[in-house]
């Protein structure tokens, strides 16, 4: 009896004590051939931020801030402050020859008091709306009395929106944002409401462009920008110091009846400080009778520095012609001396028996990501693989199912999938100050608690993976970046994920799989707020799109993912957030545009108007919908 029990034990603890490693924990990622276009990186063209609006810094000269402001569409003109005293401050606006002092006159205006923000992040806001008011110049002077502002310092923001369709794009021309390497951005203006969206004609005459850079020190530097191809303008820097840079254009022009307009945009740019080379030639060696290492020689990486790794083998069959085998790619561990260290990717050889690669192997489309950043290290189009042994499995007749080992490596720990004990895991979001599910519409529940925290996805997933530890198994329904981070978590690590049982592995809600634009303005204003939780890179457009690209669709089809907005009434302004809107496209739920909570390959179920993202907005919290909680909880695995 006493044996049985230890046993018993013993297995349930087998979970613990693999979590208590750490590259132990690492899947060993794979995929065919026919996935290899979607795990490559994009075009850094085609993630840019998109900008309908201006966010213009106020800064103060003996308390009076004066700016000549080009209005071209007189339709739904909101006009914001962002500040922490702006309501000391008086604000007049003068439109043809017409002064109204904007506080007096709050009676006559539509005017709302609200907050901007992301989760847990939030900054105050005043919004001030006309409809169908006076285009062209409007002079904006804002007071402010002494103590409510630093002298030539930024004292908060003006927001400036309309209905016109003309928009800002910007993007940086490399995903490479190293310390010494030249980083461009590239901005144009293109018309919204036209076909092709982005690529489409350029429709206005720019002016002036330039940017305005704070880098990781505070320090701000300028960036002129010059004409580039197909109407595009172009600026450059070259980051001298590791950290978080904010890069805030400004364009200047007219559209083409000639009407001015101004647009800004944000972007948050992570330069790490790294130096990796990578080396000429890659070679396998032995692990068992069914896996191999494949070494990639690396310099400039410390020992013990987390990368993901990706690379795909190429071979020749028996006729001679090239023919893919599988990609690979996964978390790996530089070991050997920084100088010369080198990287591992382990290798079924049961992909080489599907292909019937024969020789004349070489690795192409290698690239290291940074863990945290997905900042690109080091990269190349190809190098030779040596392998000089095959694993007996190499020798086998392949039969015709792609296996859960091949895709994702040998589990290190025994399967639990039926032991007793199994949660579902509610996971908040970003800085969240606790759980937003009500936790009576959930069964058998536990709540994930990291308040008030700004992580990255991969230290999310790993808190994620620690407090699931003390589980056999868990299934996760998580609320906006919570959803993003326990995919994480199921791609690249071993946890109580993988043991679970029913219909739908991770549920999430509100999620920014493809980013958000308010992780560029949120960079911005934490610099004058305080920085509190921070600004967080994963949720930017780009920073968003190379996470992505690591994230096969066999761990996306384990997703299934709901969607909402606010409710089209035809009475009022369609937003969540009227504090928010300007800065997003239609339809949204006041943080997150419904194009960019797609994920790709996973289970859309659906999209509900009339729920917002958290709490506070116009319609109620998505998470508070009593009848997806339901659906939620019914199908959740555990």
């Amino acid at each position: 009896m006493k044996k049985t029990l230890l046993l018993v034990v013993l297995m349930l603890a087998l979970p613990l004590l693999a979590f208590g490693a750490s590259s132990d924990l690492f899947k060993n990622l794979a995929g065919t051939a026919e996935e290899m276009n979607s795990m490559r990186l994009p075009s850094p063209d085609a993630v840019g931020t998109r900008s309908g609006s201006a966010m213009i810094p106020i800064r103060f000269v003996k308390g009076k801030w004066t700016i000549d402001l080009p209005v071209e569409a007189a339709e739904q003109l909101k006009i914001s402050l962002l500040a922490p005293n702006s309501e000391a401050w008086q604000i007049v606006a003068d439109a043809d020859g017409r002064r109204v002092n904007l506080r007096e006159n709050l009676n006559t205006l539509d005017y709302r008091n609200g907050q901007i923000g992301l989760d847990g992040v939030s900054y105050p806001a005043e919004v001030f709306s006309f409809d169908y008011t006076r285009a062209g110049s409007w002079r904006i002077e804002i007071t402010a009395p002494k103590g409510t502002f630093l002298e030539g310092a930024t004292a908060g923001y003006l927001v400036v929106s309309n209905n016109s369709p003309y928009q800002l794009y910007t993007h940086l021309d490399t995903f490479r944002t190293l310390v010494g390497n030249p980083v461009g951005i590239v901005t144009s203006v293109f018309d919204g409401s036209a076909k092709g969206g982005t690529t489409g004609a350029i429709a206005s005459v720019v002016e002036t462009a330039e940017a305005e850079l704070r880098r990781p020190d505070g320090t701000i530097e300028r960036v002129s920008f010059g004409a580039g191809e197909n109407g595009a303008f172009k600026g450059s820097f070259v980051p001298r110091i590791a950290g978080q840079y904010i890069a805030q254009v400004t364009v200047r022009g007219r559209t083409p009846k000639g009407d001015s307009f101004l647009r800004t945009s944000e972007t948050v740019i992570e330069v790490l400080g790294d130096n990796a080379k990578l080396g000429a030639s890659s070679y396998t060696t032995l692990i068992d009778d069914t896996r191999m290492n494949v070494h990639i020689p690396t310099g400039g990486l410390g020992v013990g520095r987390k990368v993901i790794a990706y690379g795909e083998i190429w071979g020749r069959n028996a006729g001679g012609e090239e023919i893919p085998v599988a990609w690979l790619s996964g978390m790996t561990v530089a070991g050997g001396r920084k100088t010369r260290s080198s990287l591992s990717l382990t290798l079924d050889a049961r992909w080489l028996t599907r292909s019937d690669a024969k020789g004349d192997f070489e690795l192409r489309n290698v690239r290291l990501q940074d863990a945290d950043y997905f900042v690109t290290l080091a990269e190349t189009d190809r190098m030779p693989l040596t392998i000089t042994a095959l694993p007996a499995a190499a020798n086998r007749a392949f039969s015709s199912e792609i296996s859960d080992e091949m895709r994702m490596g040998r589990r290190p720990y025994a399967d639990v999938a039926n032991a007793v004990g199994g949660k579902l895991m509610l996971v908040h979001g970003y800085c969240s100050g606790g759980n937003p599910y009500p936790t009576s519409q959930f069964s058998n529940n536990i709540v994930f608690h990291d308040p008030n925290r700004n992580r990255t996805h991969d230290q999310f997933a790993n808190l994620i993976k620690n407090f699931g530890a003390s589980y056999p198994s868990f299934g996760i329904v998580a609320h906006s970046q919570g959803g993003a981070a326990s995919l994480h978590l199921y791609t690249y690590y071993w946890s109580g994920l993988d043991s679970a049982t029913g219909a739908r592995l991770i549920q999430s809600v509100g999620t920014p799989y493809q980013g958000t634009a308010l992780a560029g303005n949120l960079a911005l204003l934490g610099q004058i707020f305080g920085a509190g939780c921070g600004s967080n890179a994963n949720m930017s457009y780009s920073g968003a799109a190379t996470w992505l690209s690591g994230i096969p669709t066999w761990a996306r089809a384990k997703v299934n993912y709901f969607t909402t907005s606010f409710s089209d009434v035809w009475y009022r302004y369609d937003y969540c957030n009227i504090a928010t809107d300007p800065f997003l496209g239609d339809p949204d739920d006041g943080v997150v545009e419904r194009a960019y909570a797609q994920l790709p390959y996973a289970i859309n179920r659906g999209h509900k108007t009339g729920w917002c993202h958290t709490g506070g907005m116009r319609d109620p919290a998505q998470t508070s919908d009593a009848s997806r909680n339901a659906d939620m909880n019914a199908n959740a695995a555990r």
